[in-house]
């Protein structure tokens, strides 16, 4: 059964903001809590100062189709990630989109509805840890910019961007993470963000 095209945008603003909203800071929105019963994440034992998890320390890059797929998939749409989302772990956390586009579409009464979110610019925490599998923090909001559309009938219709604004919520402690090697994923139980090590 295909979700119909507002539902699937609605799935696609959900899916995303659950997994990477801005923290409870003034003149943003709140992000929603991890899922209960959500799976434990696991983290290596190496530690860095001012960090905590070594494994997570040096740059990675995410996965934006596979992210886009598994949004689309809470709402049983089709979805296709393009452009770059890139994660730098050190003294600071930095967040950086360069075009990140995340689609979904789905049918309704036979017409193809589409929901994208396009998003550019960086934010940093300087306040951030990374412990037990979770990244718990403060990481400010206003830094990215965010576009949201529908499209039906070839109708583009301009979406509020809400509660997602690009930077991931770290206050809550909501955001879990496994890292091995070269591999990493985070999680809030909803979407998971796949993360390869590129530097």
């Amino acid at each position: 059964m295909k979700t119909s095209g507002p539902l699937a945008v609605l799935v696609l603003a959900a899916a995303l903001a659950t997994a990477a909203c801005t923290a409870d800071t003034p003149g943003t929105t709140p992000a929603s809590s991890g899922a209960p019963g959500a799976p434990a994440a696991t983290a290596s034992a190496g530690s860095v100062a001012g960090t905590g998890d070594g494994c997570l320390t040096g740059k990675w890059a995410a996965d934006v189709d596979a992210m886009a797929k598994a949004a689309a998939r809470l709402g049983g749409g089709e979805g296709k990630g393009t452009g770059s989302i890139t994660l730098e772990f050190a003294d600071q956390l930095t967040i950086t989109y360069d075009n990140a586009v995340i689609s979904i579409k789905s049918t309704v009464s036979g017409a193809t509805v589409e929901g994208k979110t396009t998003l550019n610019g960086s934010a940093t925490s300087t306040s951030y840890t990374t412990k037990d599998g979770k990244i718990g923090g403060v990481m400010p909001g206003g830094k990215i910019t965010t576009k949201s559309v529908m499209t039906m009938n070839g109708v583009e219709t301009p979406l509020p961007n809400g509660a997602f604004d690009g930077n991931l919520d770290l206050a809550k402690n909501t955001v879990s993470y496994t890292c091995s090697g070269d591999r990493a994923q985070l999680s809030n139980g909803y979407v998971s963000w796949p993360l390869t090590k590129v530097s």
